[in-house]
């Protein structure tokens, strides 16, 4: 009857232990603080090795997050861009950095903040993997997808 006894205490202890590994293991499943949606990148325009991609940008958490470097195998460079209007002209000019407030969202669209994309490696792929870096170290990867110029 001992030995009953013993077997179950230490099949629950085997169960128990297995189940803590299962919640340990979830919850270093990295969570994401910014989510990026709708990438898309424009197809760049015939004979160029340049073009921009847009998406939106939302954060989840309860404190800013600034975005500090975009990066992809496709592209050999990519800089963050926003469009001001100087002297009735719209000149494109380089971010070092962009902010995206707590529990808000940006929109990187035409006409507006955008990422650079410079030194493509042509022709691009219909499904472009993108990764994206903030300043706390942490980076996320998304898919943008090729939007034709017609």
């Amino acid at each position: 009857m001992r030995k009953l006894f013993y077997t179950l205490v230490l099949c629950m202890c085997a169960q128990i232990s297995t189940a803590d590994a299962g919640n340990t293991a979830h919850a270093e499943t990295p969570v994401h603080d910014v989510i990026a949606e709708g990438a898309y990148v424009r197809e760049p325009i015939p004979g160029r090795y340049m073009s921009a991609a847009f998406l939106t940008l939302k954060n989840n958490s309860a404190q800013d997050k600034t975005l500090v470097k975009a990066e992809a195998d496709w592209a050999g460079l990519i800089e963050i861009h926003t469009h001001l209007h100087e002297d009735g002209v719209m000149r494109m000019r380089q971010l070092n950095e962009l902010r995206i407030p707590a529990g808000e969202s940006v929109t990187l669209q035409p006409g507006g903040l955008h990422l650079m994309l410079f030194k493509l490696d042509l022709p691009l792929e219909n499904s472009l993997p993108l990764s994206l870096c903030f300043s706390d170290g942490q980076c996320i990867k998304t898919e943008a997808t090729l939007k034709s110029l017609k």
